[in-house]
């Protein structure tokens, strides 16, 4: 029996666990979910409803994080040293959980968008597609998980900004994290900011291809002037980024 893993198509966190598994040739059926649907599914696994989670014949394995720990040997060839690890979870909580929040922060205005985002096979442009059913339910649920409220949206602003610039002055000065190869960092920094970057290598990219962001969204993404580091991204999912699934 090979491993499921369950995921959100748009989700940087389950692209994350995705990139890792696909990076180690870890054999397992990728099961996509809908936001709000997943509740069911997820409910006999996990007691915290949240993607990803990889399915195995030992256990249930949660989190971007825990699941990198399965097969980073196999993927990279070495155990992370613990600056590595410390960068990784710093990136995470600066980067991944503050892009959440901002993501829906800008979307949620636009039940068409997000009706696009939430579908299990992505569309044309050119395709109109409704919101999801129970929209208002989900907006809400959505609202309160990532505490979308105009105070914490200054604060994950701010978040976001210092951690991506310590970023931009690291990769100014080399290709890798740790200096040597492709390794935990680069691969948490580049499925995290994938959703700014749009790097077509991306399995997600179909999805926001689909879309016409808001100006809001566009107008803040340029102003990060983030270009050397969108580049860097660009540039790992070109080299490193070979999809299985």
């Amino acid at each position: 029996m090979s491993s499921t893993l369950y995921t959100f198509p748009i989700s940087h966190f389950s692209e994350k666990a995705r990139w890792a598994l696909d990076l180690a040739n870890y054999p397992y059926q990728l099961n996509p979910l809908v936001p709000g649907q997943h509740i069911q599914t997820l409910k006999p696994l996990v007691n915290d409803l949240y993607v990803p989670v990889l399915e195995t014949e030992t256990g249930i394995i949660q989190g971007s994080g825990n699941i990198l720990d399965l097969v980073e040997e196999k993927a990279f060839g070495h155990k992370a040293s613990a600056e590595e690890k410390l960068m990784e979870e710093k990136i995470d909580t600066q980067i991944g959980k503050s892009l959440q929040t901002l993501l829906y922060h800008f979307i949620l205005d636009y039940p068409d968008i997000v009706g696009k985002l939430f579908l299990l096979k992505p569309v044309s442009l050119s395709e109109t597609v409704g919101p999801p059913e129970h929209f208002d339910l989900i907006a809400l649920s959505l609202k309160r998980r990532y505490k979308i409220t105009p105070k914490n949206l200054e604060v994950v602003k701010q978040s976001l900004d210092e951690g991506s610039k310590e970023l931009l002055e690291i990769y100014k000065s080399r290709k890798f994290f740790n200096g040597d190869s492709f390794g935990r960092v680069d691969l948490t920094v580049a499925s995290l900011m994938g959703m700014l970057a749009e790097p077509k290598e991306s399995p997600a990219y179909p999805w926001f291809a689909s879309v016409q962001m808001p100006d809001s969204f566009l107008t803040w993404r340029k102003e990060l002037g983030l270009e050397l580091l969108f580049d860097r991204i660009k540039e790992f999912y070109k080299e490193f980024r070979t999809q299985s699934k």
